[in-house]
């Protein structure tokens, strides 16, 4: 784990979260724990530019940034997998394709015009790397089962090359063998020194992953453990608004 990637200060939101404060290091994976409502997915929704916040402060790389929405996000070097794929994280009548390109359109283009082979080369790179199971690069993401289709959201955003990635409820709706390809590309992501944040309502998932956990009830940040030495007890008794003091 390296140095302090994104540190968050006091941000507040008139009626989802009060005060949240937190850093994230380069190859760290910070768990973020909490019953359903707590506030979890708002936080990280507020941090890419997605949801207006009455005070605050976001730091990356020791530099104070003013993100108001997704592109300013992107453009600091942010991605976010968001939890539902179906409705905001891919385009599903579209192919794995153009999926793949619509977050990566710098890559694949020059002056403004596409490149068949940059194009070409960026999508079967995907489908190799996370092995995406279809039938070429045009498969519509609507057709392919939803372990797949999160391997495109995946590597949608992933050759974006972000310094920060957000991840939340990664492994939602995916089989046993498809979690663990996730969890092997989340592990990938923090061994090249990505900042990895990842959101999750399965305790397992977050104590297994996790180097360090934060735990949020009722939209106030009630501690941050590390993962060494945290248990379901110590996370459940956090999550439920208590202290272990």
């Amino acid at each position: 784990i390296g140095e302090e990637v994104l540190r968050v200060e006091n941000l507040s939101h008139e009626k989802y979260f009060k005060d949240v404060n937190f850093t994230v290091h380069a190859g760290e994976v910070l768990g973020v724990s909490g019953l359903m409502g707590a506030g979890r997915t708002e936080i990280m929704h507020a941090i890419f530019g997605n949801m207006p916040t009455t005070s605050g402060k976001l730091f990356i790389d020791g530099k104070e940034v003013s993100i108001k929405n997704p592109r300013q996000a992107i453009a600091a070097g942010i991605g976010f997998i968001t939890e539902d794929r179906k409705t905001e994280g891919l385009l599903l009548e579209k192919s794995i394709s153009e999926n793949i390109e619509i977050c990566n359109l710098g890559k694949v283009s020059k002056s403004g015009v596409l490149d068949a082979k940059k194009r070409a080369e960026i999508v079967k790179r995907g489908i190799e790397e996370f092995r995406i199971r279809c039938f070429g690069p045009h498969h519509e993401c609507h057709n392919l089962s939803g372990g797949n289709q999160q391997k495109v959201v995946l590597a949608k955003w992933i050759y974006t090359d972000p310094k920060i990635l957000i991840l939340d409820e990664p492994t939602r709706g995916v089989d046993i063998g498809a979690k663990k390809e996730i969890y092997s590309v989340i592990n990938d992501m923090a061994a090249r020194g990505v900042a990895v944040i990842m959101v999750s309502s399965e305790l397992p998932e977050v104590l297994g992953m996790s180097d360090r956990i934060m735990v949020v009830h009722e939209g106030h940040v009630t501690g941050i453990i590390d993962g060494k030495t945290a248990d379901q007890a110590k996370v459940m008794t956090l999550a439920t608004g208590g202290s272990l003091v």
